[in-house]
């Protein structure tokens, strides 16, 4: 069906000109009969001018049966025919409606401005015929009305006085006084003064004398009388109150006048207006109504089924007819023909009616401001609606839409929107409607905000751009108002209500669905933090934590969630332990190709995630186990301890569930970190908020642990695939702590015992070899596939202490005693083959037979030899004999000490005697040396030592060792030939530094410098520079350029060439032990290379 079968809403009603330019004021909404009576300069044109009164209201059927009665009783006081309205006593009911007080005022004008009233007939019951020509007849003629007001709270308890501007108008004490000095003037006080200034009660009696003092008929209208009663029952008047007093007054004044023909009273209690009085107040109210009710009409000023006609009537200038049967008509047959639920009434044959007959105020719109707003203490039903429409008529008016029609006003043009300071529809939700149901923060943050970020507003855009209206708005504005009701049953709307409320025949319910589920949490870009949908979907003050998280959630950048896992993962998770973590390696130089201690690699998730079941070992962790670097940029090589590398990897398929886990920590914190949100929370959201936050955060380090589940570890066969289960089965542990307990049995620990025999042996040992370092021996667990991972060299020393205890094998300290130390499981009667000395070695002082673990030290200057006889190789001549009593040559006379009795010294011995090495005759013993050696096996040989990059202090004291391990008794090595190349990084700012050394300086003329640099830029620039030359030149040119942002290689070796070799002595005026002193307290590292003779010739050292 096309907009063309529903009339233009903006062409067929015509607002009046106060609502169309929104000088409609707030005093108009504001009825006040005393105002009216008492001080009418001070009233409002529209409730002061009987002419602009009568115009603007609407004749309901109450109004018409009141005015029809007072007029009947005007007249049957003056004799005239009444026309059948006799009712002395008129109740004014408004527990179903408003406009007590308009009726009120209408009694008013009727008795003292009847003149003023056009069409009177129209406010006149239909069926009382000639009453309303007749009552003016009797006017012109003279009949007039004694009139009193008499409004309970525009009087106190004390002073009963209505009327000040009246110079005349006594100080009356009591409500009987005010009466009757009202209908009938000083004459009427006086004759009740007594009663008055006493607070006596008048009788019956006495109050029909009062009344036969006027002529003519009288009419006393009584309001807010309960008020009164509340303010005279603190007044004390003997042993009773005057609240008691004012209630035995009137029930003596509506018998009286349910006696006399020419009074009628006119009264009104609101018992609603009266919930939070005190009890005692409320029984006077209930009495006063039992005592009403005897003898009286109750008239209904405003019937539910009126309101519409009621608004229409005072906002609406013209309302074409019909356009508003049509206008019905179609919509009735719109919602019949629709194949959603509508409630009830919508399918009833009635409905149309009702639509024609209240348009254009859709139904729906009625109906929420008549049962459910007008349960708000504050709100008045009529004058309260009427204000509400007034602004809505205004501000729908002055911001037509022009992308679709309208044909009713909706409750959705109740809009927040219209938020001018004074008046609008949002300062009185404001200021009066959210005193009982505050959804401030609902309205700002949800419906409408001046800067348009409201989440119903984002919504609208959506709509809007595609010709449609903004349903967002729409539905939450409607919403908002359904919301309000004071009650929990009556609060928000069903599905078929909320059909009824938006239904446009142009916009598909399928629309009005999405917008619904969108802003119900379906799109968190417009999630509403307030809007719950529930079976009935409302509005509460209370935001929705759940709506409030995940909007937060999704507006939580992907990086931002990631940095949080890494963070979560990096600080927390990966923990400490007997390996050394390495965190997110990219390249071999990332990953160094040491022996310290094992390294557990863990992997970028974007770098190695692994899938399936871990089979397939992902590239960049094989690309880490084949190659190491010294650099990044620089050329790889095989890596060679890849017994000590491990990976840690992600599983690619618990990723993203651990991402999202640190995107809701990262909301909830975020959220309770925004000040300006958390002021909308109540103390036990709060609390909720910080419980999910150390939920999640519990949540999201088993997560982390969980993602981290792929262990690639090296066995004889290569890098082997283990999924690590303890990191779930554990909550408290960390990755480090999983990865050991899964590979408990591979851990030797300080605490570990000595490893057997076989395991030295087979797996340990290296089979060509005769002897090992214990430095090599900690270097086979990094290297050899499949060995345990050493985390402490505790169980190996005590395992080489066992080695020499119970397998044959023997240790050399070379640092300890004179010239080191043997350790020797042998007894005296042990004689090795290569031990040539006369004593048993085990008497000699540099042979240990027992041996402690805390004997055996780590490095290269402790060996461990296979046997005793692979030791005496190497250090027979270093092993001093056994300390023995002093023996002379065999010579008689000679004291030369010789090594056994019966020897000879080298001039006594017998003829021809032979070189102890080779076997040569010589001619004397005069050509052999101390050691019985010829000239030519006494001939110095030279020892040469290189190291690897290591500190300087080590590097340096490693050369010098092995030279004086290399030196023959009793003579010096010497050094003629250092090289020194630096290592790290910053090469040529350390070269500078070495350059400038003491060591250096004093040898200036002897020393040699290379260096050569090149960087290149990732665009291809290169830049070379080479040195050779001396150390002074090099000073001069050591300043580093600034590399590119590509690879930079830089060479720098410093080459010390001695004319003659310098003794290396415990003096340490070397230049390797000068070198060590200076460069041993830094962070240098450097490779040393040494060359010199083992022994430094008599003429050198002179």
């Amino acid at each position: 069906m096309s907009s063309g079968d529903y009339p233009e809403l903006f062409d067929a009603c015509t607002p009046r000109d106060d609502v169309l330019d929104g000088t409609l004021q707030e005093e108009q909404f504001a009825a006040s009969l005393a105002t009216v009576a008492h001080s009418p300069e001070d009233a409002a044109p529209v409730y002061r001018d009987a002419t602009q009164f009568f115009d603007m209201t609407y004749p309901t059927e109450g109004l018409q049966t009141l005015l029809s009665n007072l007029s009947g009783r005007f007249l049957a006081a003056d004799g005239r025919d009444c026309g059948g309205y006799s009712s002395s006593i008129l109740c004014l009911d408004t527990r179903f409606g408003g406009g007590k007080t308009h009726d009120l005022i209408a009694s008013y004008h009727l008795a003292t401005n009847p003149s003023d009233i056009e069409d009177l007939n129209r406010h006149l019951v239909d069926s009382a015929g000639g009453i309303g020509a007749e009552y003016l007849d009797a006017v012109n003629q003279g009949l007039s009305v004694d009139t009193a007001v008499f409004v309970g709270g525009n009087v106190d308890g004390r002073n009963a006085r209505s009327d000040w501007a009246d110079p005349n108008a006594p100080n009356t004490r009591t409500m009987w006084g005010e009466i009757a000095y009202q209908l009938y003037g000083t004459e009427g006080y006086e004759y009740i003064k007594e009663y008055d200034q006493d607070r006596d009660t008048p009788g019956e009696n006495k109050l029909k004398g009062l009344f036969e003092i006027g002529d003519g008929p009288a009419l006393i209208l009584l309001d807010e009388i309960a008020a009164y009663l509340k303010a005279a029952s603190g007044v004390e008047v003997g042993t009773t109150t005057l609240s008691e007093l004012t209630l035995t007054f009137v029930l003596s004044l509506l018998e009286a006048a349910s006696e006399v023909d020419e009074v009628t009273v006119v009264y009104s209690v609101a018992d609603t207006a009266f919930a939070d009085q005190a009890e005692e107040v409320r029984e006077l109210v209930d009495d006063l109504n039992q005592i009403g009710r005897r003898q009286h009409k109750t008239v209904t000023p405003t019937s539910e089924s009126e309101v519409g006609q009621v608004l229409q009537h005072r906002l609406f200038e013209d309302i074409e007819v019909e356009q508003a049967e049509t206008t019905a008509e179609s919509y009735f047959q719109y919602y019949a023909g629709s194949d959603r639920q509508f409630p009830q009434e919508a399918t009833d044959a009635g409905f149309v009616d009702r639509l024609e007959r209240e348009y254009p105020f859709h139904p729906t719109i009625i109906d929420t401001l008549t049962e459910k707003i007008d349960t708000i203490p504050k709100f008045q039903r009529t004058r309260g609606a009427l204000k509400l429409l007034a602004r809505a008529v205004y501000y729908l008016w002055n911001h037509q839409p022009d992308h679709y029609d309208r044909h009713w006003i909706r409750l959705y043009d109740l809009t927040p929107a219209d938020n001018a300071p004074d008046g609008s529809i949002d300062s009185t939700l404001r200021e009066t409607l959210f005193e009982f149901v505050d959804l401030s923060s609902a309205v700002t943050a949800d419906i409408f905000s001046d800067d348009g970020t409201a989440h119903a507003q984002l919504e609208d855009r959506k709509w809007v751009e595609k010709g449609i209206p903004p349903l967002g708005s729409h539905l939450t504005t409607t919403v908002l108002w359904h919301s309000l009701a004071y009650g929990e049953q009556a609060t928000g709307l069903t599905r078929a209500e909320m059909n009824a409320a938006l239904g446009h025949p142009d916009v598909r319910f399928d629309n009005y669905d999405s917008t619904l589920e969108a802003l119900a949490g379906g799109d968190m870009n417009v999630a509403c933090y307030y809007l719950y949908d529930e079976e009935r979907v409302r509005f509460k003050s209370e935001p929705n934590l759940v709506k409030i998280i995940n909007q937060r959630v999704d507006n939580t950048p992907d990086a931002q969630a990631r940095n949080r896992f890494e963070s979560r993962l990096e600080n927390s998770e990966i923990g400490t332990g007997g390996f050394k973590t390495v965190v997110f390696p990219e390249s071999p130089a990332d990953l160094p190709d040491k022996i310290s201690k094992p390294q557990l690699a863990v992997m970028h998730m974007d770098t190695a995630p692994v899938s399936g079941g871990g089979s397939e070992i992902p590239e960049k962790i094989q690309t880490l186990y084949q190659k190491s670097a010294s650099k990044h940029g620089g050329e790889t090589q095989s890596r060679v301890y890849k017994n000590y590398v491990l990976f840690l990897a992600p599983d690619k398929e618990r990723i993203k569930g651990a991402i999202d886990e640190a995107r809701q920590l990262e909301a909830i914190e975020a959220l309770l970190d925004d000040s300006q949100q958390t002021a909308d929370l109540s103390n036990e959201q709060i609390e909720e908020l910080r419980e999910r936050r150390d939920q999640t955060h519990g949540l999201l380090g088993e997560l982390v642990r969980g993602v981290y589940r792929h262990l690639y570890y090296v066995d004889r066969d290569g890098l082997t695939h283990l999924a690590i289960n303890a990191t779930e089965a554990n909550g408290g542990t960390t990755l480090v702590n999983a990865v050991e307990e899964t590979l408990e049995d591979r851990l030797i620990r300080a605490d570990a015992g000595p490893k057997g025999v076989a395991f030295f042996k087979q797996k340990l040992w290296q089979q060509t070899q005769d002897s090992m370092t214990t430095e090599q021996l900690v270097t086979q667990f990094a290297k050899k596939p499949g060995l345990p991972y050493l985390l402490n060299t505790k169980p190996l020393r005590k395992t080489v202490a066992k080695m020499v205890d119970d397998a044959g094998y023997t240790y050399w300290d070379s640092t300890a005693g004179e010239n080191g130390l043997a350790y020797w499981d042998g007894d005296e009667d042990d004689r090795p083959e290569n031990w040539r000395k006369t004593n048993p070695l085990t008497e000699s002082p540099d042979v240990r037979t027992s041996i402690r673990d805390s004997d055996v030290k780590v490095g290269d200057e402790y060996v461990v030899y296979t046997d005793v006889n692979s030791l005496l190789d190497v250090h027979h001549d270093t092993i001093r004999p056994p300390e023995t009593e002093e023996t002379l040559c065999a010579e008689p006379g000679c004291e030369v000490e010789v090594d056994e009795e019966g020897d000879y010294c080298s001039q006594h011995g017998p003829e021809d005697p032979e070189c102890s090495s080779c076997g040569k005759t010589v001619a004397s013993r005069s050509e052999l040396n101390p050691r019985g050696l010829c000239a030519d096996c006494a001939q110095p040989q030279d020892w040469e030592r290189s190291t690897s990059v290591m500190t300087a202090s080590r590097a340096f004291n490693e050369v010098r060792t092995h030279a004086l391990g290399k030196s023959t008794s009793g003579s010096d090595p010497g050094i003629d030939r250092v090289t020194i190349e630096v290592g790290g990084d910053d090469q040529l700012s350390k070269g500078s530094f070495i350059a400038k050394r003491q060591a250096f300086k004093d040898r200036a003329d002897n020393v040699s410098v290379r260096m050569r640099y090149k960087t290149e830029s990732s665009g291809g620039a290169s830049y070379q520079a080479q040195f050779t030359g001396g150390i002074d030149e090099f000073s001069r040119v050591a300043n580093q350029p600034d590399p590119f942002d590509g690879a930079s290689l830089v060479e720098l070796k410093f080459r010390v060439d001695l004319n003659n070799p310098e003794p290396i002595t415990n003096a340490k005026d070397d230049v390797l032990a000068e070198l060590q002193d200076e460069l041993g307290s830094t962070n240098i590292d450097v490779k040393v290379q040494g060359r010199g003779p083992v022994e430094v010739p008599a003429e050198v050292q002179q």
